[in-house]
This record gives C-alpha cells, structure tokens and sequence, in this order.
C-alpha cells in the first residue's frame, strides 16, 4: 500500500525526455547517450515520490536490424548509469509500424506490460513523454501526463517546453 504522499508510478519515454532524441535516427551506441539537462536531478526527486520508475518506448530500431536486442539493454543499462539507477525497468517494443502489434504506443501494451511485472494502480500514476503517441495511451489508461514541447496537447494535464522547465515544475507531479 502507498503511503498518502506516495504516488504510483512514474512512466517515461525515452529518447526525448531521458535523453537527447536522434533527429532522423537512433540512439545506437553507448557514445551516442546524451542525457538532457536536468533529468537525473528529476529522477532523484521522483524516486522519492513515486513508489517505482519506468521506462515506455519504442524502440523500431531493433525491428529494422540496426542494433540487436542485446545492444538496446546495453545502451538502456548506460542510461539507468548515467541517471542515477533509479529506473526499476525498460519496457520496449522493438516492432515496427507494420507488424500492427499491441505494444508498439500510442497502443496500451507496453503499460499492460508493466502491470503485469509490478502491482500499479495507473489512477495514481504519471507519463512523461515528448509525443501524443506518449500521451494517448497514458490517458486512456487513466494516467495524468507531462508533455515535454512546445506544442500545445488536449492529452497533455501539464505542458514544460523542456526537461529544465520539468525538473522546475517537478511539484505539479501531485
């Protein structure tokens, strides 16, 4: 049971909000991380507020043969390094637009994932995520979202134009 001031669970995307996302490509080597300013500040904070830390997110590069599952947790590991090892998981699909698959977001699978490892009430939860297709599936599941743009989102509760203005905000998380 959570503690009153304890909420569920956070959920973020990756490249994008966790790290600086590839114009046109992907993240697919350890020297390619960049993490954005600000995010291991935020992720100490939210460890402290939520009852566990995960990651949702498409990772096609895998589907397309760029890099192998294994080279995905290698880089997923040296992300959890570098932001302080506070995320419990990396949930992924590696599939591609076309194999219509129920995790691939703005589909729910990747939450129903999550809810299956660890015992989350969504109700009590965040999404964090820099694209609607972040947003989407949070909303429909009941989870209050943080939309990292400059665009404006009817599924966006909170909008930060950056992860600076996230860790400054990091109170409407409530």
């Amino acid at each position: 049971m959570l503690s009153r001031n304890k909420l569920d669970t956070l959920f973020l995307d990756r490249d994008g909000v966790l790290n600086r996302k590839i114009d046109d490509g992907y993240v697919t080597n350890l020297e390619e991380i960049e993490i954005l300013p600000g995010i291991p500040e935020f992720l100490s904070l939210a460890e402290k507020k939520f009852a566990r830390i995960v990651v949702i997110t498409n990772q096609r590069c895998v589907g397309r043969e760029i890099i192998t599952r294994d080279e995905l947790e290698k880089i997923n590991q040296k992300i959890n390094e570098l932001t302080g090892n506070r995320i419990a998981h990396f949930f992924y699909c590696p599939h591609l637009d076309e194999d219509h698959c129920p995790c691939r977001k703005p589909k729910n699978g990747l939450f129903l994932q999550a809810t299956e490892k660890y015992p989350i009430d969504l109700k009590a939860s965040w999404m964090v995520g820099d694209s609607e297709t972040d947003l989407v599936p949070a909303k429909g599941l009941g989870l209050k979202t943080v939309f990292i743009s400059n665009k404006e989102s009817r599924f966006a509760d909170v909008r930060v134009k950056d992860t600076q203005e996230l860790l400054a905000s990091f109170n409407l998380l409530a």
